[in-house]
């Protein structure tokens, strides 16, 4: 069994069930649906706004193929505007609503897909940030809105996060509200379980994983 807490919680639920990944092509293999097809998944599905017949698309059906998994669909298109997609028993989503703009969109959009399950995986901040930069203290209610942090603050969290989150704290990002490419929301792992409590769904429980935290939600 992984280690990996996404693969665990899709691992309890998954059995016999429909499955879809939303947004898991970026890196190839951070995909979960061969997780869903190992714990017996019915069925499978990939959707990701990656173009058809991109290269992602390619990398994916390749290792789909090493890994002997068939029959699974492939989506292409953003889950916001895929208004006529049937739901899914099990959903997952990781590492995609730090990147929108406007997150209850991806949250609507992941209540309209599931009916049973969301497995949830997003970046958080804990509330209280400390180095040799500097402090930043964030209620548990609270968020970052990453294109307003300030100079220090871009610091401290540039050395908090290590890598510097791939570029996320810097200023180089031109913002446009069609562009998911940048960081616009880091939130509390409260916020963030009350964020999927207003979308319509119930926590059943949460874990942390480096800079990340991962929900197993119900559909309400």
């Amino acid at each position: 069994m992984s280690d990996d807490i996404r693969d665990v919680y899709i691992s309890r639920v998954v059995k016999g069930r429909s499955f879809v990944d939303i947004g898991g092509l970026w890196g190839t293999v951070n995909e979960k649906v061969s997780v869903a097809h190992r714990h017996g998944a019915s069925s499978l599905a990939m959707i990701d706004v990656t173009i058809e017949g991109g290269e992602l698309w390619d990398l994916f059906e390749k290792r789909m193929n090493s890994l002997k998994v068939t029959g699974f669909e492939c989506v292409s298109g953003n889950v916001c505007t895929l208004n006529d997609m049937r739901p899914y028993d099990v959903v997952h989503s990781s590492g995609i609503l730090y990147h929108h703009p406007n997150p209850f969109d991806i949250l609507r959009a992941c209540r309209r897909l599931t009916k049973k399950y969301l497995v949830l995986s997003s970046a958080v901040i804990p509330t209280t940030i400390v180095n040799e930069f500097g402090k930043i203290d964030v209620p548990p209610s609270g968020l970052l809105f990453i294109p307003a942090l300030n100079e220090v603050e871009r610091q401290i969290m540039t050395r908090f996060w290590l890598d510097g989150g791939l570029g996320a704290f810097s200023k180089v990002w031109d913002y446009d509200l069609d562009d998911f490419g940048p960081w616009y929301f880091l939130p509390t792992a409260t916020t963030l379980t009350n964020m999927c409590d207003i979308a319509g769904f119930r926590a059943i429980e949460g874990a942390h994983a480096g800079h990340g935290y991962t929900l197993l939600l119900e559909a309400k």
